[in-house]
C-alpha cells in the first residue's frame, strides 16, 4: 500500500493513499470503518470545531485505531439524547434507511455510529479543541455519568457543490443523474428538512460524482430548518429502476424491524456497551431506557410516515409522474 503524510497538531502521520480502483472517498473498506466507529478502541489525536468556529456542537476529530487513521465527525448528544438539530438517532436512522434500497457502492450517508462514553472522557476530549467558547458536553441521562456521541466518517475528496443539481450536467451525464437520484430518494424518504450549505457534499471523482448527505439531524418528524427544505421533495424527472425495484419489496414489517431499535446499550462492568437489540421498550418514544438498557430508534409514528412516503413514491412512478433509468 502507498502512504502519504498528514500533519495533525504538529505531528506528521502516515495515512494510506488512494490506490487505483479504490473508492476515492474512503481510505478503508466501509465495513472496517463501521466496525471501528461502533466498537473499536481509538485515541483522539486532534479535535477542532467542524466549521472552524468556537461554540459549535460538532467537531472534526482525527482518531487512531490500531494501524488505522480516520477523520470523523464527533457530535455529543444533548441532555435526554434528543432535541432539535441534535438527534443522534436520526443520523443513525438515515444510515440504516439507505441500506434498505441501495447497494453499498451507492450509499449516500457515510458510516455512522453512536457510542456511550464516560462523561469525563468526553469532557477531556473536547477540552483539547481550540477556542475558549467550546460548548461543554452534557451528561445524556441523569442516572449515569455518560454521554452518547454520534460518530460519522469524514469523507475524502469531496466538496460542497456550488449548484445542486448542476442543470447542464444533469442533462448530459446519466451517471450523475443516477447518483443524484439515489441521493434524492434518500432525502425524500427520510424527509430531510435542512438545506443548509455543507449538509450535502459531492465527490470530486469525475467518473462517479456521488452526492452524500452528511448531516441528517433535521429529518423524519423534525421541525423545519430556516435554511430551506428543498431536498425534502423529489427534484428529478427520472430515478434508477434498481432503487425503485428494491423499494417495492420493502414491507411495513421490515421497516419496523430495521428502524424500531437502531442501537441498544447495556451496562457491563460499569460501562455501557452496544448489544444486540431486544424488544422495543416503548415504540412511542425515540429514546428509551430502563435501569440497565438504553435504546434509540424511530417511533412507530415516524416509521409509519416513512413507509407512507415510500408507498406514495411508488404510486407516482406507476402513474407515470417519474421515469425510470434502466
Amino acid at each position: 500500500m502507498r502512504w502519504c503524510k498528514l500533519l495533525v497538531a504538529g505531528v506528521t502521520l502516515a495515512v494510506p493513499a488512494v490506490l487505483a480502483g479504490q473508492d476515492p472517498n474512503f481510505l478503508l473498506p466501509v465495513a472496517e470503518i463501521g466496525r471501528i466507529l461502533r466498537e473499536g478502541e481509538f485515541e483522539v489525536l486532534d479535535i477542532r470545531p467542524s466549521r472552524g468556529l468556537p461554540g459549535e456542537r460538532t467537531y472534526r476529530a482525527t482518531i487512531q485505531s490500531g494501524d488505522h487513521l480516520l477523520h470523523v465527525k464527533y457530535a455529543p448528544a444533548p441532555e435526554g439524547g434528543d432535541e432539535f438539530n441534535n438527534r443522534p438517532r436520526y443520523e443513525l436512522a438515515a444510515w440504516a434507511v439507505q441500506q434498505l434500497f441501495l447497494d453499498e457502492r451507492d450509499w449516500v450517508v457515510p458510516p455512522t455510529a453512536i457510542r456511550a462514553f464516560p462523561i469525563d472522557v468526553v469532557q477531556a476530549t473536547l477540552a483539547a479543541a481550540p477556542g475558549d467558547a467550546n460548548l461543554p458536553p452534557e451528561q445524556t441521562f441523569r442516572e449515569w455519568p455518560m454521554t452518547l456521541v454520534a460518530l460519522q466518517y469524514w469523507l475524502f475528496n469531496v466538496e460542497v457543490p456550488e449548484d445542486l443539481p448542476d442543470g447542464d450536467r444533469l442533462e448530459e451525464d446519466e451517471v450523475y443523474e443516477r447518483l443524484l437520484g439515489n441521493f434524492n430518494l434518500l432525502t425524500y424518504i427520510i424527509r430531510h428538512s435542512d438545506s443548509n450549505q455543507g449538509n450535502f457534499v459531492q465527490s470530486t471523482d469525475p467518473s462517479r460524482p456521488r452526492v452524500f448527505a452528511v448531516d441528517n439531524g433535521v429529518a423524519f418528524s423534525s421541525e423545519e430548518s430556516d435554511r430551506g427544505t428543498r431536498w425534502r421533495d423529489l427534484q428529478l424527472d427520472r430515478y434508477a429502476a434498481s432503487a425503485i425495484d428494491r423499494l417495492r419489496t420493502i414491507t411495513g414489517e421490515e421497516v419496523q424491524a430495521s428502524l424500531g431499535v437502531l442501537v441498544q446499550f447495556e451496562i457491563r462492568n460499569g460501562n455501557f456497551v452496544e448489544v444486540e437489540p431486544t424488544e422495543n421498550l416503548d415504540p412511542g418514544r425515540g429514546v428509551r431506557h430502563d435501569a440497565q438498557r438504553i435504546q434509540l430508534g424511530l417511533t412507530d409514528s415516524e416509521i409509519r410516515a416513512l413507509h407512507r412516503r415510500i408507498v406514495r413514491l411508488l404510486q407516482w412512478v406507476d402513474d407515470g409522474r417519474y421515469e425510470l433509468l434502466p
